[in-house]
C-alpha cells in the first residue's frame, strides 16, 4: 500500500501547512492514473491478453509505490490523497476479482462465490465500520495483521491467476490458491467482525 495517507505525529499549525490543497499534485496524479489503469486491465482480461493485463497491474504496483514516495519527499499530503488511495487500491483488486470469475471462452475462470466472498468481505467491513462510527463516534480503524495478510492474498492471487495463464502452465494449482484466499477471507472477516463488537461493547459498559 501506499503511505502518501500517513499522517505526521505532530499536529501543529506549522506542520499541517504541510498539507496539499491542491488536487493536481504529483501524488493525486498517480494516484488517478492508476485509477485510470483499471480500464484497460480489465479490457486485457476479457480478451485473455494475459501478459498484458499483467504488465497493466505491475505498472499499476509501480505507481502505488511511487505516489507514496513522491508525497513523502515533496511534502504533498492531503486529505484527498489519503481517500484516493485506498480507493485506487481496492477499486483495481474489486474490478480484478470480477473479471477473473466472468466466465469467458478459452480460458477457466475463478469460482465466482470466491469473487463473491472477496468482495462481500469488503462491503462487510465497511458497512460495519460505518455502523460502529455511528454509534461510538470511534474512527481510528486500522488495518489488522490479518488484514494485511488477505490484502496480499488478493494481490498474490491476482498476480499468479495471470502468470499462470500468460505462461499456459502451473494452471492445475490455482485451487491451491483458492484454498488459501477463502480461508483468510473467512479469518480476517471474523477478526473484524470480533473487534467491531468489541468496541460497541466497550463503549456500552463505559456509559
Amino acid at each position: 500500500m501506499s503511505t502518501h495517507g500517513h499522517r505526521t505525529k505532530n499536529n501543529s499549525p506549522l506542520l499541517s501547512a504541510t498539507e496539499v490543497s491542491s488536487l493536481w499534485t504529483l501524488a493525486n496524479i498517480l494516484t488517478f492514473f492508476r485509477i485510470a489503469l483499471t480500464f484497460p486491465f480489465l479490457y486485457c482480461i476479457g480478451r485473455g491478453r494475459f501478459g498484458y493485463a499483467l504488465a497493466v497491474f505491475f505498472l499499476a504496483s509501480l505507481t502505488d509505490l511511487a505516489d507514496g514516495y513522491v508525497a513523502r519527499r515533496f511534502k504533498q499530503q492531503s486529505r484527498l490523497g489519503r481517500f484516493l488511495d485506498p480507493l485506487a487500491d481496492k477499486l483495481l483488486t474489486t474490478a480484478a476479482f470480477v473479471a477473473m470469475a466472468v466466465p469467458h471462452p478459452g480460458f477457466p475462470s475463478i469460482p465466482i462465490w470466491l469473487a463473491a466472498a472477496v468482495i462481500g468481505r469488503d462491503i462487510v467491513i465497511v458497512a460495519g465500520s460505518f455502523v460502529v462510527f455511528l454509534l461510538t463516534k470511534f474512527k481510528d480503524f486500522k488495518p489488522t495483521f490479518l488484514g494485511k495478510f488477505n490484502t496480499l492474498a488478493e494481490l498474490g492471487l491476482i498476480f499468479w491467476f495471470l502468470v499462470f495463464h500468460t505462461t499456459g502452465r502451473l494452471i492445475f494449482l490455482l485451487p491451491f490458491l483458492y484454498s488459501i484466499m477463502i480461508a483468510s477471507v473467512i479469518v480476517s472477516g471474523t477478526e473484524y467482525m470480533i473487534l467491531g463488537i468489541t468496541i460497541l461493547k466497550r463503549r456500552y459498559y463505559s456509559s
